[in-house]
């Protein structure tokens, strides 16, 4: 008697955390409570809701199975499941989930709502329009969060007016659910009204000032807008909230890139390295600012690990041909990665990078000429001279590749050869310093065989 009166009051304290927003206490409190009495089936949804709060969904969702199993039957435990799992990315155990809450009450509309994100999560935005429209026939009343959820799939294939619509509908439904206004700004943004979107997002943030993800998408559509101080604000106010947000500093970081402090911009992406090395493109994001403050060494080391990272990723989609695409190594920017390694003058690796990005996007010839300069510098000059002749046949004013080209003749001592690219470069652009230098340089050489030739035919009449 005595256990089960003091789970009981462990139990009850724990709600009193809660709602005060101490979620370790009352995980603390709870974890008592149900090591004298594990059986109660509220008390693993109560840890859940607690974990979940905190942000640890892996865990939460331990317990919320938990909860299932002591009660079956009850379906708010079955519901915060599916949910933590597409938070998890967990979609196939979210859909289970979701179909077992409808067939408990075929008219929950959290339900149907968590199944469609799942489906369009999956990029299934046809089995999401299905689920829809299943839910507006087994429901009596329209819900806010079907629209809602139906409104971002939409919003991934482009939909935008239908998109706004859906969102306008949960809104004159539930004005007061997070983050209906911030989507519709989204659409605002994407259909050319960005002045209106920003008013939206205004009114979002004067209802909920905390809210991280509006105030992620009112920084992006500020930073789209060039107004990099205002958006610097707002992910300065991001990290208020939650300091160790990798997107915020890595939005910083490239705020101050952009603004040539590179300093910053090296500290901001050294620290996302730190927090999270899996952030996107956060290797080739710190190198480019290491470049930028002339520590090449430092900089190579990153960019061969993301070429090492990149091999692996090949080699993995090589054995499994069952990927989605979420996870193809072409997510990797191999151009960018190419580039990068050409600047820490590492070109080796990169000849085969931009000859891959040719054979993926075709004879560009922004990418042919950085090829065949990255040939050039390995040494390899008719290869160099090879791609350059590409470039002239689909741009015949390439400046670039006509220097090139001269200046690999006059290496090669074909002085008149080098004489005609020269020539032809100086009728497209007459004062273009590079050739200009060229032509001096080969007037010298043309003077020097003169002045040999002179020399030897004198020495060959003297007695």
């Amino acid at each position: 008697m005595t256990d089960w009166f003091d789970a009981e009051k462990h139990a009850d304290h724990a709600l009193e955390w809660f709602d005060r927003g101490r979620w370790a206490e009352a995980e603390s409190e709870l974890r008592k409570a149900l090591s004298l009495n594990p059986n109660q089936a509220e008390w693993h949804f109560n840890l859940g809701l607690t974990l979940e709060a905190s942000g640890r969904d892996a865990e939460a969702l331990v317990s919320y199975e938990h909860s299932i199993e002591l009660t079956p039957e009850h379906i708010d435990p079955i519901l915060a499941a599916g949910m933590a799992c597409n938070r998890l990315g967990q979609f196939a155990n979210a859909d289970r989930w979701f179909r077992r809450a409808l067939k408990l009450d075929d008219r929950s509309d959290q339900a149907y709502a968590g199944l469609i994100e799942c489906q369009y999560r999956q990029g299934q935005h046809e089995d999401a329009e299905t689920s829809f429209y299943l839910a507006q026939q087994a429901l009596e009343q329209p819900s806010a969060s079907c629209l809602s959820a139906m409104a971002a799939s939409l919003f991934q294939r482009g939909v935008f007016d239908r998109a706004g619509w859906c969102l306008r509908e949960a809104l004159r439904l539930e004005p007061q659910m997070p983050r209906l206004r911030g989507r519709l700004a989204s659409v605002l943004a994407a259909t050319g009204k960005p002045h209106r979107a920003l008013q939206m997002y205004l009114r979002e943030l004067q209802d909920d000032p905390g809210n991280i993800d509006t105030l992620h998408d009112y920084g992006e559509l500020l930073l789209d807008l060039g107004r990099l101080p205002e958006a610097a604000e707002k992910y300065r106010r991001i990290l208020e909230l939650e300091p160790a947000n990798v997107a915020a500093h890595h939005q910083l970081g490239r705020i101050a890139m952009d603004g040539g402090n590179f300093e910053q911009g090296h500290l901001e992406f050294e620290l996302v390295y730190k927090l999270d090395s899996r952030f996107p493109h956060i290797r080739l994001t710190l190198a480019e600012a290491l470049l930028k403050r002339g520590r090449q060494k430092q900089a190579r080391q990153l960019l061969l690990e993301q070429l090492d990272l990149l091999k692996a990723a090949q080699e993995d989609e090589g054995a499994s041909e069952k990927q989605s695409d979420d996870s193809k190594s072409s997510d990797i920017d191999t151009v960018e990665l190419a580039s990068l390694l050409l600047e820490a003058a590492l070109p080796k690796p990169a000849v085969r990078l931009f000859e891959k990005a040719i054979e993926q996007y075709g004879e560009n010839p922004g990418l042919l000429r950085k090829l065949a300069l990255t040939k050039f510098q390995t040494g390899d000059r008719a290869g160099g001279v090879s791609i350059s002749r590409r470039v002239i046949r689909i741009d015949p004013e390439c400046l670039t590749s006509i220097h090139n080209l001269a200046l690999a003749a006059l290496e090669e001592d074909r002085l008149m050869t080098a004489a005609g690219w020269v020539r032809r470069g100086l009728k497209i652009e007459r004062h273009d310093d590079g050739l200009r230098r060229l032509r001096a340089q080969l007037w010298m050489a043309l003077a020097t065989a003169f002045f040999r030739r002179l020399w030897r035919g004198l020495r060959n009449r003297s007695p």
